[in-house]
């Protein structure tokens, strides 16, 4: 059940356009809720509250190993959204402190949604003392057009008591998917394939062998499931024979049927400026990304995901581990390949240095500041964070620190490989 005035919205919408004509109506998608802009304003510190049974909050919390969900009713901008679905969530941020926490909003009344969305991530901010890593790299990904999900920071209240502080996080799913890649043709781009990366070991894209077991392990199905797993996994193994058997020189034109070389040399590129070090290229192998097979084509694009072990330290080599993964490895001997991640390299230190507001600060900074002005308050009030309030001022002054020390040493590595360093639109 959604908010009265929720509901009210629609009616009035509905009433608005009945003096219009039936073919009009036949064309517009009537609200069903506010507008999940309202939740994803950055420049306001948002408030959430979760409504639930004190005993299952306290069950979630013994038992935060566990996908066990519990009911609850979810409060946002003075609306209610009934019987919502949470549970814990994480991987090695999992707390019995301070849970991450799923909020599944159909889980228990079909086809509900919450500002227009069916879930929603609240990040617990465990593993990121400056509470910003994630916002701020993911804004800076949008920026220069690397599909990335939208997040804020959020006061998180449980039965009226203050948990601390969280970032809300849109998940990846068909709503995501209609929004970052709108229409094709007269089909909104939402129904293809898309998978979610599952760490096992350390994998950098080898060969796993044709028996589809292996990346069925390692890809979660998001959609597609009623798809035969040779349909939704084929063409993910198709791919990665490829990226081994193939010769570099055969990479754009055979391979690149298949992924979309482009935004991926981007999307490398745009970790690295942000030196994530368990991304794609990670310390422990390919970790943190969605693959998202386009409706209708065979080609796929990477989804940036969970950046919170971004922003390593400033002179974060510019071709860290690309030696090290088989892809990577060979699509750098493309000199297409080679200048589209240079290209993405520089797009992503020119949004970050680019000069903004009335002082002109470099965007990075300018964010950096903004953002951890805009928490300080509620990290120091945070009763279950894992760190000082010490330790938050420490890793701001960090941030600020890589967001002036890191476009120094981009650029000496753009010389070094023969690109220039002047601006280029992102």
């Amino acid at each position: 059940m959604v908010a009265r005035s929720v509901r009210a919205v629609a009616v009035a919408f509905i009433v608005g356009l009945a003096s219009l004509g039936t073919s009009t109506l036949a064309q517009v998608q009537f609200p069903t809720s506010l507008p999940a802009d309202v939740l994803f304003n950055a420049t306001t510190l948002q408030r959430i509250d979760l409504r639930l049974n004190s005993l299952d909050w306290e069950k979630l919390k013994q038992n935060f190993q566990t996908n066990d969900f519990y009911p609850a009713d979810l409060v946002f901008n003075g609306e209610t959204t009934y019987n919502v679905g949470i549970r814990s969530r994480g991987l090695g941020s999992r707390s019995a402190t301070k849970p991450g926490i799923r909020v599944d909003i159909n889980r228990y009344t079909d086809d509900q949604k919450f500002l227009g969305m069916s879930a929603l991530v609240l990040d617990n901010l465990t593993q990121d003392p400056s509470t910003i890593h994630e916002t701020i790299a993911m804004k800076l990904f949008a920026k220069i057009g690397v599909p990335a999900p939208r997040e804020v920071h959020v006061r998180l209240y449980v039965n009226n008591q203050y948990a601390g502080l969280y970032v809300a996080v849109e998940e990846i799913n068909k709503q995501f998917l209609a929004r970052v890649y709108g229409s094709i043709g007269e089909d909104i781009q939402n129904d293809g394939g898309l998978f979610e990366f599952n760490y096992t070991d350390i994998w950098k894209f080898s060969y796993l062998g044709s028996d589809l077991d292996p990346y069925k392990t390692r890809f979660s199905r998001k959609t597609e499931e009623n798809k035969p797993d040779q349909d939704s996994f084929g063409p993910i193994e198709t791919i990665v024979r490829l990226a081994n058997d193939l010769p570099a020189a055969q990479y754009l034109s055979v391979l690149g049927e298949r992924l979309d070389f482009p935004a991926f040399m981007k999307y490398v590129a745009a970790q690295n400026y942000v030196a994530e070090n368990d991304g794609f290229l990670g310390y422990a192998g390919m970790n943190n990304f969605y693959l998202y097979r386009l409706e209708n084509t065979l080609k796929h694009q990477f989804i940036a995901w969970d950046e919170d072990n971004a922003f390593a330290f400033p002179d974060f080599s510019v071709t860290n581990r690309h030696d090290e993964n088989v892809l990577m490895t060979k699509a750098m001997q493309v000199q297409e390949l080679r200048d589209a991640y240079y290209n993405g390299l520089k797009a992503a230190m020119n949004a970050a240095t680019e000069p903004t507001g009335s002082d002109q600060l470099a965007w990075l900074e300018s964010e950096i500041r903004r953002q951890t002005d805009l928490v300080n308050d509620a990290i120091r009030d945070d009763p279950n964070k894992p760190y000082t309030f010490d330790e938050f001022q420490n890793a701001r002054v960090a941030m600020l620190i890589f967001s002036q020390q890191r476009p120094g040493f981009v650029s000496q590595g753009l010389s070094a490989a023969g690109y220039s360093t002047s601006r280029v639109r992102p």
